[in-house]
């Protein structure tokens, strides 16, 4: 009885349990941002796409946003997440982040969970809060240049140049298994069988 006290003490503390990871989805901001970069206005929204290597849950966008506009005013933004269509932003929006005022670097979280799925699209799109802002989503240091979307005429239009500089992480439970180890099973394992031997 005591043997079987143990052994299942050890299977119990030694087994697999998951973690949540954090994966980075997208990542063009390791070597900072430009001073100059897209135009943000009434006239022009731009939205940057990415994919989910992971089944999970999104937990921080960090997009470079000018703090102010051509006017020296402060700059607000709507940022939010939407799905993808036809290689453009499609029709739902997933999160919104409402009158985020410019920072140069902007880290925004999320108030409410918001999935994703390994293979999916996605974009992160910026626009102005209101119609008399002007601002501007900042480029890249790190080289990145690919597909990218902007509105004109309230239309979406696809575009390939220098990208927005941006980070989009994410929360997966399919980590690598959290393993207290035989070390720490041990103790747990013999406190039970000292605790069997004073009955």
């Amino acid at each position: 009885m005591k043997k079987t006290l143990v052994a299942a003490a050890l299977a119990a503390a030694t087994a697999p349990s998951a973690w949540s990871a954090e994966i980075v989805l997208f990542d063009n901001l390791q070597n900072g941002y430009e001073n100059w970069g897209w135009s943000i206005d009434f006239t022009q929204s731009v939205a940057n796409p990415f994919s989910s290597t992971v089944d999970g849950t999104l937990s921080e966008v960090r997009v470079a946003l000018s703090p102010l506009s051509t006017l020296l005013q402060p700059t607000f933004y709507q940022v939010s997440i939407t799905d993808a269509l036809g290689g453009l932003p499609g029709p739902n929006t997933l999160y919104q982040w409402d009158n985020v005022q410019g920072a140069g670097l902007n880290v925004l979280t999320f108030a409410s969970d918001v999935p994703v799925v390994a293979g999916g699209s996605y974009f992160v799109k910026v626009a102005p809060a209101n119609r008399a802002m002007q601002g501007g989503w900042r480029w890249n240091l790190a080289g990145d240049s690919g597909p990218f979307a902007f509105t004109f005429g309230g239309t979406w239009h696809p575009f390939s140049d220098v990208r927005g500089a941006m980070t989009v992480k994410a929360t997966t439970d399919d980590g690598v298994p959290a393993v207290p180890g035989p070390a720490a099973a041990i103790p747990f394992a013999l406190g039970l069988l000292a605790r069997r031997r004073r009955r």
